[in-house]
């Protein structure tokens, strides 16, 4: 017996938009991007209205279909993605964003398959959505985690010199400069950044602090042109940031020199 299905395009349009929408949303929150929420539904519509050309064009699942289903994705990311003068970062970004995306869409169908069969279809889209976006989110909350503790490369600028670290984010690291409200990192006195203290007296700082189980104290400090941090797959730049200078060894082992502030880690 063959069964012959009735489809209206317009509600397959629809469908396909929203599911794209939380699709992009979450790739996004997975590559870190800044959201556009403009950019999102442009994409989100050239997604569905590519899903209803595949539809009605019947071209089947042979290499067309790849190959457009593909290019369609990729349209879709580089419309969301705010940042395509890097072309090495962004074609990372368009491959791990593919990644993620056809990872949750295969998730959603075998979810789809499975959650129909015991509340039935009206909720399962509803349910999968959240158990979805749930394990989305639990991803980011243990990459944030594991983040605190991670280890960076830091490079400190002072009018064309540059000086290299090995930087620890510390959740403790609450140090504000007084004046400016700026967040404070530590780093080891070396050389080359008591000679920067020396240099350029205008950029002096003082830093009260106060550490678990001793009295106030103060840390000489000074204020650099560039502070830049090498993640994974981004570089973060910070401007005029305020650094402290610690007479000793922050770490026992020599595994860091540089302690960050918590609200670096963004």
């Amino acid at each position: 017996m063959i069964r012959i299905y009735e489809v209206y395009i317009d509600i397959f349009l629809a469908q396909n938009v929203l599911m794209d929408m939380q699709l992009l949303f979450l790739t996004l929150l997975l590559l870190k991007e800044k959201i556009i929420f403009r950019r999102v539904v442009v994409a989100s519509l050239t997604g569905g209205i590519g899903a209803v050309l595949i539809l009605m064009s019947g071209i089947g699942f042979h290499i067309a279909y790849i190959l457009f289903v593909l290019a369609l994705d990729t349209g879709m990311l580089l419309i969301c993605i705010c940042c395509p003068i890097n072309h090495g970062m962004t074609f990372r970004k368009l491959v791990m964003g593919i990644i993620y995306l056809h990872g949750m869409v295969f998730a959603y169908g075998k979810l789809m398959e499975c959650t129909a069969r015991l509340v039935g279809e009206k909720y399962a889209q509803i349910l999968v959505s959240v158990v979805i976006a749930g394990i989305v989110l639990f991803i980011l909350a243990y990459r944030k985690i594991a983040e605190s503790r991670h280890i960076y490369e830091v490079t400190l600028t002072e009018e064309g010199e540059n000086v290299v670290y090995k930087a620890l984010f510390d959740t403790g690291n609450f140090l504000i400069d007084p004046i400016s409200g700026k967040p404070v990192s530590v780093v080891e006195e070396t050389d080359i950044t008591r000679k920067w203290v020396e240099m350029y007296p205008q950029k002096y700082k003082v830093i009260p602090y106060q550490s678990v189980g001793r009295e106030h104290g103060v840390l000489e400090g000074i204020v650099v042109d560039e502070l830049i941090i090498q993640k994974e797959r981004e570089q973060v730049v910070k401007k005029g940031a305020v650094i402290a200078l610690y007479k000793g060894k922050l770490s026992g082992d020599g595994t860091f020199q540089m302690i960050l502030n918590r609200s670096l880690n963004g």
